[in-house]
């Protein structure tokens, strides 16, 4: 039987591979084809399958672990790594019909989507049609299945929608282009009056506050956490594991370099040995954090949790994130021209952080704003609260 153990001495044996495809994976702008056979090869992406399926049923804190460690390595492939792990609890938004579908021949799936609303959802007989094209669909180019979120009308009242999709009914667009996280294949897809039967549809709303049905199935509490502290779960792994990595990459960028004119080791520097503490420092505050955020996450009783604790749970992750970000702009000041050459590894990690940082789940400002909102008693509208 394989163990929680067993997994991460995996990944860690996997690692170095992944640092070593860095570039390649950039240039490529999606994970090679080589990474996501080692993934599936490792066992990994089934550490959240439910065992009905054939999964592990790890708990988060081993997703937690094994994300950081690929993170560290590569963040473009520990984001993608955490999605597709992290599909197989979010498939569990869906019927029981559903979730035996997806993993009929694996235990696990590689699916992308993203919680952004389609053009157009028209209920017809037996199910919808939808249409539409969205963006930010990390591990679009390797996924078997694809969500949408769509907005429909019942009982009179608006109702957001999940919709399940096999990849022979979605149109992958080539739009993935951008300075940083640029190996995650987040390309924008399209549907165009594809039909999706009812058992392939959930209602993201009951979702929200980790009641769908599809997640009521599973006696396990990790199933029934509302979905944007598990979407929190996801992304800050990846956040701590970079930052870790730009603090090791920033160390051995400071043992080797020396000064073109000076000849001086950057090593002898007070200034650079200051800033090589401070960002030890910051990688460790960053996992001290992380630890605590999955603590209070898995501690809560998940079927109590209202909106405030969704808004304070996607605060302390953009907390979190800001944190990062002004951890490794500071170290990039100290690593001179050729830091910034394509060949070294910390531009790579500030370029990945700051693109990380704007992501809409943990942006700093908006999660800030929310959260005084809640605490000044005045509306909200976050529409992932």
């Amino acid at each position: 039987m394989t163990t929680s153990t067993d997994l991460l001495d995996r990944v860690h044996e996997l690692a170095p591979a992944f640092a070593e495809r860095t570039q390649k994976t950039e240039e490529n702008r999606a994970p090679l084809d080589e990474t996501i056979s080692d993934l599936v090869d490792s066992g990994v992406l089934s550490t959240l399958t439910p065992k009905a399926y054939g999964g592990h049923e790890f708990d988060l804190g081993v997703a937690r672990d094994i994300v950081k460690t690929i993170s560290a390595a590569c963040p473009s492939t520990g984001w993608v790594a955490s999605f597709y792990i992290g599909a197989a609890w979010r498939v569990n938004i869906f019927t029981e019909q559903a979730q035996r579908e997806v993993f009929a021949n694996n235990p696990y799936t590689l699916t992308a989507g993203t919680a952004a609303p389609l053009k157009s959802v028209e209920p017809v007989d037996g199910g919808y049609r939808i249409t539409g094209q969205t963006a930010w669909n990390s591990g679009s180019v390797h996924a078997d299945w694809f969500t949408f979120a769509g907005l429909t009308v019942a009982d009179g009242q608006p109702a957001m929608l999940w919709f399940l999709v096999p990849k022979e009914d979605v149109t992958v667009l080539d739009t993935w282009y951008i300075s940083g996280m640029a190996g995650t294949g987040s390309n924008d897809v399209a549907v165009d009056s594809v039909f999706v039967p009812t058992y392939r549809t959930g209602n993201f709303g009951l979702a929200l506050a980790g009641q769908a049905p599809g997640q009521l199935l599973h006696a396990n509490p990790m199933y029934h956490l509302p979905f944007l502290p598990f979407a929190m779960a996801e992304v800050t792994p990846v956040v701590t594991g970079a930052t870790r990595g730009a603090a090791q990459a920033f160390l051995e960028r400071t043992r080797t370099r020396q000064g073109t004119l000076s000849q001086e080791k950057a090593s002898g520097r007070q200034a650079a040995q200051i800033r090589l503490g401070r960002a030890l420092a910051a990688a460790d505050a960053a996992d001290i954090l992380l630890d605590s955020f999955f603590d209070r996450l898995t501690a809560q009783r998940p079927e109590q949790a209202d909106p405030f604790d969704r808004a304070g749970a996607k605060l302390r992750a953009a907390y979190l994130t800001d944190l990062c970000r002004n951890a490794v702009n500071e170290m990039v000041r100290g690593i001179g021209g050729d830091g910034f050459r394509t060949s070294c590894p910390v531009q790579r990690f500030h370029r990945d952080l700051n693109v990380l940082a704007v992501h809409a789940f943990l942006d700093i400002d908006s999660a800030a704003e929310t959260m005084g909102r809640f605490t000044l008693d005045l509306p909200v509208s976050d529409p992932l609260i």
